[in-house]
């Protein structure tokens, strides 16, 4: 990985916008975040810069979080984190074509490697564990803010350590930034044991509606306008549903699909060695082996779940 050439550009930049990705989730939110905070004990002038609202979860991490509203300053550096490709960028693209260097720090196998600069390592559970390396590697003291930062990149990523992609140096650098003392028992209730009334009983209602095929090996749920507004939800709140299937004994690829804001996306999680990222890419998608996502081209809800379902049979037939 570049590290060498990526602190050079960062040393020598004034100016830095942090993009991460659209829907940007903990690991992308929190990345910047601490990002941030390291590069401003360095001086330097740094904007965080997302394409929408922090979701209602995330809440405790929008402070300092700008919203994109179509300007187009120019910055030394864009600094772009957890995004797998310029697709993913959406309205801030300008900010990133005008800016002097691109430096692009990831975990996703299926990074397109737009960057000037790429730190891209898809063994990481989540981006912000690259980036305990990449701010050890500038010499960057652990503040207890930065470790906490980082501390929620890797616990969202990792579904709190029990992923698959959690490693022994995910530990170990985890360590490390639990040594600066931060309260970590608050952050995983947070992210893990807390959620509104409302998106309880709305996840019971999605529970009620499992579409199973292939005998149980996949399991998929769906949820529309009419689910947000049935229990007084934000699109946003409308999330982590593809938990429930997940959770089923039997299924080996769980996918949620919501049409919400005139948009049909899909998430997809593998509780084997199916790949779910190929999967997602048929539908110009991407992500990891085992949690992936995507946007749908489809007329309707119905539609986007057969197109989904057959290939998702398609990939379990050829196990």
């Amino acid at each position: 990985m570049a590290f060498k050439d990526a602190i050079e550009i960062i040393k020598a930049a004034k100016s830095i916008a942090i993009l991460p990705h659209i829907n940007a989730d903990g690991d992308a939110i929190a990345s910047c975040k601490a990002m941030a905070a390291a590069l401003e004990t360095m001086g330097k002038e740094c904007v965080i810069y997302s394409e929408e609202t922090v979701e209602p979860r995330l809440s405790f991490l929008s402070d300092g979080i700008t919203v994109y509203d179509g300007e187009n300053t120019h910055y030394d550096l864009c600094l772009v984190l957890d995004c797998g490709d310029l697709d993913r960028i959406g309205e801030r693209l300008p900010l990133l074509e005008s800016a002097d260097h691109v430096i692009n720090i990831d975990h996703h196998k299926t990074n397109t490697m737009f960057g000037e600069v790429n730190i891209v390592d898809p063994k990481a559970c989540a981006t912000g564990e690259i980036l305990v390396s990449v701010i050890d590697e500038m010499g960057i003291d652990f503040t207890a803010d930065i470790a906490r930062y980082l501390y929620v990149a890797i616990c969202s990523d990792s579904g709190c350590f029990k992923y698959s992609s959690v490693t022994a140096d995910t530990l170990r650098r985890t360590a490390r930034l639990l040594d600066t003392g931060f309260d970590h028992s608050e952050i995983t209730h947070i992210l893990f044991d807390e959620s509104p009334l409302n998106v309880v009983l709305m996840r019971a209602d999605v529970t009620q509606n499992i579409h199973s095929y292939a005998g149980g090996r996949l399991r998929i749920v769906t949820a529309d306008e009419s689910l947000a507004e049935k229990y007084d939800l934000e699109a946003d709140e409308v999330q982590g549903l593809v938990e429930i299937p997940r959770k089923i004994k039997g299924t080996e690829i769980a996918v949620a699909i919501k049409d919400i804001d005139g948009k049909i996306t899909a998430s997809f999680r593998a509780n084997n060695d199916i790949d779910v990222a190929e999967i997602s890419m048929v539908f110009g998608g991407g992500g990891h082996s085992k949690a992936a996502g995507c946007r749908i081209n489809a007329e309707s809800l119905e539609k986007a779940e057969k197109m989904i379902a057959d290939e998702c049979i398609k990939a379990i037939e050829k196990k």
